[in-house]
């Protein structure tokens, strides 16, 4: 009975490395701007977290057929509501489109994602599994963009494509770029195109091995956290933008 009562207290985290939302540092304790929301949000809901790092499109099988319970930093789609339920928002994330400066005078007039239809030779890159938002998700429906839709594994990929000039645009949350430091990247030659949205990022929990009343407690604890002052001194230590 005590054991199956510290179970339930206890969720299965997935997380992928991604500076500086989640990483292992020198030491490799595990860090980042959701690592510090999630044992916030936790703290005050009474439950532990054992972290499972894995990749993101692991993430969201394990989630949907697996032992996973949770993960966080997701966008809210209605694909994923069909095997999961979603916490209240705890943080926001920007989402603008990424071009190399020197590019900057080519796409002179381009103000909105509308305006890159016509421009058939502008070739997005974007992650594999990843969410962008729902501007954006409508925006992909566009057929005039069949075949110019790049998709990868990994940030670097999709970067070293881009400073070469083989594609034109990158889609992310420009804080990601920190995930890029260990690679030596000449970042600064990136510029923003175009600001898409600000969305609302949550905890995504298993429907098969999680219960509303999990979700209660998570929610409210988001509630607390956000009210208190622990929350911007989170997004402070990472330099986060502040609501």
């Amino acid at each position: 009975m005590c054991c199956t009562a510290w179970a339930q207290e206890s969720l299965v985290v997935g997380w992928s490395s991604w500076h500086p939302f989640s990483f292992r540092d020198e030491q490799q304790q595990l860090q980042g701007l959701d690592i510090d929301l999630v044992e916030a949000i936790f703290s005050r809901a009474g439950f532990d977290a054992r972290y499972s790092e894995m990749p993101w499109a692991r993430i969201l099988r394990e989630l949907e057929f697996g032992s996973l319970q949770m993960t966080m930093m997701a966008n809210k789609t209605p694909l994923r509501e069909q095997f999961a339920r979603f916490s209240i928002s705890y943080r926001n994330e920007e989402t603008v489109l990424l071009i190399r400066r020197q590019d900057k005078s080519r796409w002179q007039g381009v103000a909105q994602l509308s305006d890159l239809l016509p421009r058939t030779e502008f070739t997005i890159g974007l992650l594999r599994d990843f969410d962008y938002g729902p501007d954006f998700r409508t925006f992909v429906q566009s057929p005039q963009l069949k075949d110019r839709l790049l998709v990868r594994l990994r940030l670097e990929q999709l970067m070293k494509l881009l400073l070469a000039g083989r594609i034109q645009g990158v889609v992310l949350d420009p804080m990601g770029l920190e995930e890029l430091s260990p690679f030596g990247m000449p970042l600064d030659e990136l510029t923003t195109l175009i600001y898409i949205q600000q969305t609302p990022v949550h905890l995504m929990l298993n429907r098969r091995t999680t219960t509303p009343q999990q979700l209660q407690r998570l929610d409210e604890a988001i509630r607390a956290l956000l009210q208190s002052p622990e929350y911007r001194q989170i997004l402070a230590r990472y330099h986060y933008p502040q609501p």
